[in-house]
């Protein structure tokens, strides 16, 4: 009898808990945009994210408010969307801003490797899976950006995607 009582406060316990939010995840993000990341939720379904990264030989701090909306799947309810917008300061490696003629013919070109300080708008929309019992989440997010560059000069990427591994405290 002990150990069926045992067994059904345990499941009872197991199911309480994947379906709990978290407060507090950190672990790292794999992309085109990688480095590690720490989640607060401020909310029960909005969070502040802040990424500490590097991108073409330099480092960028984001900061992202994100909405988060629990999937409706019959098969699953570890599933939430989230979505958001932020911004992201720091330095970037650019060759391709100046270049010089390197010949008389006037088709070749060197480029010069600068590092500038940058500056920009971010995007986020993603998926992420919480298994709360390990407690773990991973996610899939597409981060586009829009880097204001030295001031002077203007780049943006679309397709920054990467998939994310975050321990849940």
């Amino acid at each position: 009898m002990k150990r069926i009582l045992s067994l059904f406060f345990l499941l009872i316990s197991i199911t309480a808990t994947s379906q709990q939010l978290y407060e507090k995840s950190s672990g790292i993000r794999l992309g085109h945009t990688s480095g590690i990341t720490f989640k607060k939720f401020v909310t029960e379904d909005e969070a502040v994210e802040l990424i500490l990264s590097g991108r073409n030989e330099g480092m960028h701090v984001t900061v992202q408010y994100l909405f988060h909306e629990p999937m409706e799947f019959s098969f699953n309810d570890r599933f939430y969307l989230h979505y958001g917008i932020g911004g992201h300061i720091g330095y970037e490696k650019f060759d391709d801003i100046a270049k010089t003629l390197s010949n008389a013919a006037g088709d070749a070109f060197i480029y010069q490797e600068k590092s500038f300080f940058i500056m920009g708008v971010d995007a986020s929309l993603g998926i992420e899976y919480r298994w709360l019992e390990v407690p773990i989440t991973l996610g899939f997010d597409i981060k586009p950006y829009f880097n204001f560059i030295g001031m002077r000069h203007t780049k943006a990427r679309f397709w920054d995607a990467a998939i994310s591994f975050k321990y849940v405290f």
